[in-house]
């Protein structure tokens, strides 16, 4: 809308409806625009996994040869189901311990008022993305093998007489986990701290109330939608996940990335392990759409 001044009062004149068009259409397409390099990104990923369903279906195992569901009937044995049940429960556990451990981490960086040890923080926080997950398994392995650091101390100590079994089982799966995706929850967590304000916990202080209250009455609810995204990356993550269970679990500790693998290698099954994969990214969408639906309900009763 426009105006115009006619003897001395200002008269409203109408925009062209061409001009109207054109910018409902660049309000509509604006979002689509912003997305386009991410859509543009993950197009190969889509078309692998159109391929791999191709492949889950098909009636050959080694190639794309008609249509069958064999593949998805030969999952429902029990090998492949253990290895389903071991893999929710060891993601399920990883990122509960993952969470409790980012809060108090976040907490902490956010709050730290010196700009030099927030980013020492930041940097201890972030190595383990940035070694490679082999290198941070094997030192698991140095430190938890039968004649690792903690047996060998704990030896010399007295403290016992043969060495912990600390690898090659879901202990040890389960550390190399929490260790490998603390990082995911932690950076979401901090972004999410920082749009605590400071002064609701100053009220709930000046009214007496103590810090655990404060936690579990303002910092916590506010951090509800972090704490749900968070989980479902470190989730996401650890259901994925293929060296840390091969390197730390062995040949004992099947998760449903081994089960794939062994699948491809040494029983050449292709249309099977597509049709485990397919169960995988199965499993993990329908917990990130579960996610999204709580965030975007808490953000609802949040603005309620």
């Amino acid at each position: 809308m426009s105006v115009s001044a006619h003897e001395g009062r200002p008269r409203v004149l109408p925009l062209p409806r061409r001009g109207i068009r054109v910018n409902a259409l660049y309000r509509r397409s604006a979002p689509w625009l912003l997305c386009l390099p991410a859509l543009l990104l993950i197009t190969p990923f889509l078309a692998a996994c159109l391929y791999m369903l191709r492949f889950s279906v098909s009636a050959d195992t080694g190639a794309i040869d008609g249509f069958s569901l064999q593949a998805y009937v030969e999952l429902a044995q029990p090998y492949f189901l253990r290895s389903v049940w071991l893999t929710l429960k060891l993601a399920a556990t990883s990122t509960m311990i993952v969470l409790v451990l980012a809060i108090p981490l976040a907490i902490m960086i956010v709050t730290t008022r010196s700009a030099s040890w927030r980013r020492v923080l930041t940097v201890v926080v972030l190595l383990p993305m940035i070694l490679n997950l082999l290198i941070q398994s094997y030192g698991w392995i140095l430190l938890l093998g039968p004649a690792g650091a903690i047996n060998t101390a704990l030896t010399q100590l007295g403290i016992i007489e043969r060495p912990l079994i600390l690898l090659f089982n879901e202990k040890g799966v389960l550390l190399g986990l929490v260790q490998t995706s603390l990082p995911l929850a932690v950076f979401p967590l901090m972004s999410a701290m920082r749009v605590v304000s400071q002064e609701y916990l100053e009220a709930a202080s000046g009214l007496g109330a103590s810090q655990w209250r404060s936690f579990a009455d303002i910092t916590l609810p506010l951090l509800k939608p972090g704490l749900i995204s968070a989980g479902s990356i470190v989730f996401a993550f650890n259901a994925s996940a293929f060296a840390v269970p091969l390197l730390l679990g062995g040949r004992r500790v099947r998760m449903l990335g081994l089960a794939i693998r062994d699948m491809i290698s040494p029983l050449f099954n292709w249309s099977g392990a597509a049709a485990g994969g397919m169960v995988l990214i199965l499993i993990i969408t329908l917990v990130l759409v579960f996610s999204t639906w709580l965030v975007s309900r808490s953000s609802v009763r949040g603005v309620s």
